[in-house]
Parts: structure tokens; sequence; C-alpha cells
């Protein structure tokens, strides 16, 4: 907690749900307004897309905000499906200085009490955020 960000409860009890049960596709969380918690924004059943997460993004930066996410990554590797959930800070270039400030130096406080996740993007534009660079970035690990 270096910046004084606190995650709220209700952020691992989500998280918990994904890794253990597979029960959403993704999560996103948000800095609340007054800048003390690590909240839920949003919890994605299995009838979204990955094109409805990167929408969700795309609105924050919008508003010239940052986000943290959770994807549950599902891929065929050697004809096996594959399931890895992958971290992301999402800090546009358009985002003021103090979200990606508050994101930065907050993003510890989640992540330390993440386990199990398989990778860790910061993406910054949209070519981050394509799948074949979240596919390249999970698979890795396997090469």
């Amino acid at each position: 907690m270096a910046s004084g960000v606190a995650v709220a409860d209700e952020c691992m009890r989500v998280y918990d749900e994904i890794k253990m049960g597979h029960r959403w596709l993704y999560i996103i969380y948000r800095v609340s307004e007054d800048l003390k918690t690590i909240i839920v924004e949003e919890k994605a059943g299995h009838d979204k897309t990955y094109s409805d997460f990167v929408e969700k993004l795309k609105q924050a930066e919008a508003k010239r905000q940052c986000r943290y996410a959770v994807f549950d990554v599902r891929f065929m590797h050697n004809d096996i499906p594959q399931e890895r959930l992958a971290f992301f800070l999402w800090s546009p270039d358009t985002a003021t200085i103090k979200q990606k400030m508050i994101y930065t130096s907050s993003k510890q406080a989640l992540r330390n009490k993440m386990r199990g996740i398989h990778a860790e993007i910061q993406c910054t534009e949209d070519a981050d955020l394509t799948m074949s660079n979240i596919l390249e970035r999970i698979c890795s690990k396997y090469t």
C-alpha cells in the first residue's frame, strides 16, 4: 500500500471467483473517486467477449483514466485447451498524470494479493491490447 490506496475486500472475493471457478470472463478494477480504495468496477460473465473488455478500457481512456483488470484468457496449446489469468494495467497515453501516478504506485497493493496470475501486461495504446499480443505474452511462458 505504498500509495496509501487500500484494496476493497470485494476485489479479492471476485478475484477468487475468476481464479477458482472461472465464473467471470473478466474483472475491471478502478480507484475510487476519493482515491483511497481500489474497487470492482465491473465483472463480466461468459456472454461477453474480449472486444467488450477492450471497449470498457477504451471508455476509461475517453475519461482520461486508467484501470486494472484480470482477463481469463482461453487458448489452445498443443491441441489442449488452456485457461490462464492475465493481469492488466491500462494506462493510456491520454490519461492524466495524476491517474498514471496513482495507478502505477497502487498496482502492487492489488497484485500482491493475487496468486495465480500467469502474465502481467501493461498497456498504453491500442496495439498493446490486441489479442495476438496477449496470446504472445501468455504463451511465452511455454517456450
